[in-house]
């Protein structure tokens, strides 16, 4: 293989970047074939994507594999997150991953990023290798869920007389910050609910009109990215009017399975929970993080 061209990347690549991830993922454990350009363009804007200080492998003027980074503050200190890295085949096995991953790591290093994450399914071992022997440790194991509509157990009334579940627009999302027990993955977190460009579906749960929980779904991926108590208002039920208000809300679109990204596979207490609710585990990922 001759030689290719690593450089970083410009906005008008997008269509290139698009085209390049489809062939390069055609192979990939959890299928993207039904993929949109906006709907993937979008979900990069919600990861905080910097084209600038992502980078690409070129053959000639053919993208043959990227990697976008993301750019965020995390805990008061600048985060780089590998938000996709797609080689496509034919192109592997020949050290592009490692190449990309130097030419962004020189360029946060410079600018004063400390920390690097990514995310990766735990059952992808070569790309887990590669990330190891790039520097990369495992910081946190997460599970993804999904549930059949149909088969989670039927709505149930609330079991507090004065809780109220209303939909709220982005503004809200600060009085929820402290309801995790958690940081929620790259994917999840308030600052990425943020950015999301097109709909999102964000609930309250209310008591007396003070925030005691919320839950977060992103209709472009069919996700559930957050669901969130506040301490003193737990187990009396305000999770699961949430689940069963975003079930509804499901339901009218006509969506047959949901899934539920990221859980920290720590927390036995919120898997239990959606267990009971109807949901299973159908893939695991390893966070990792890079120290610059």
């Amino acid at each position: 293989m001759k030689p290719l061209r690593y450089a970083p990347l410009a906005y008008d690549q997008w269509p290139r970047l698009f085209a390049t991830f489809q062939e390069a993922f055609a192979d990939y454990a959890i299928p993207v074939s039904g993929a949109q350009e906006q709907a993937f363009v979008n979900r990069m804007i919600k990861n905080g994507v910097d084209l600038s200080a992502s980078a690409g492998a070129f053959d000639g003027e053919r993208l043959v594999g990227f990697s976008l980074t993301g750019l965020d503050v995390v805990e008061e200190e600048p985060v780089a997150f590998d938000a996709c890295t797609g080689i496509v085949p034919g192109y592997r096995g020949f050290g592009v991953a490692p190449a990309l991953f130097d030419l962004m790591v020189a360029g946060r290093r410079a600018r004063g990023t400390r920390r690097f994450l990514l995310e990766v399914l735990q059952g992808n071992r070569p790309a887990v290798s590669t990330y190891r022997k790039l520097g990369f440790r495992v910081t946190r194991e997460f599970d993804c869920l999904q549930a059949a509509l149909d088969r989670m157990p039927p709505a149930r009334p609330p079991r507090l007389a004065d809780l109220v579940v209303e939909p709220v627009g982005k503004e809200a999302l600060a009085s929820f910050a402290d309801f995790p027990d958690w940081r929620p993955s790259w994917e999840a977190t308030f600052a990425a609910i943020a950015r999301i460009p097109d709909e999102v579906v964000l609930l309250a749960a209310r008591r007396v009109g003070r925030p005691v929980g919320f839950a977060a779904y992103y209709p472009g991926l069919n996700w559930i990215l957050q669901v969130a108590v506040a301490r003193g208002e737990r187990r009396r039920g305000v999770a699961t009017a949430l689940l069963d208000r975003l079930r509804a809300e499901l339901a009218g679109r006509g969506v047959a399975t949901v899934k539920f990204v990221n859980v920290d596979h720590d927390d036995a207490g919120m898997l239990a929970w959606l267990a009971g609710a109807g949901f299973e585990v159908h893939a695991r990922q390893y966070e990792m993080e890079l120290l610059l």
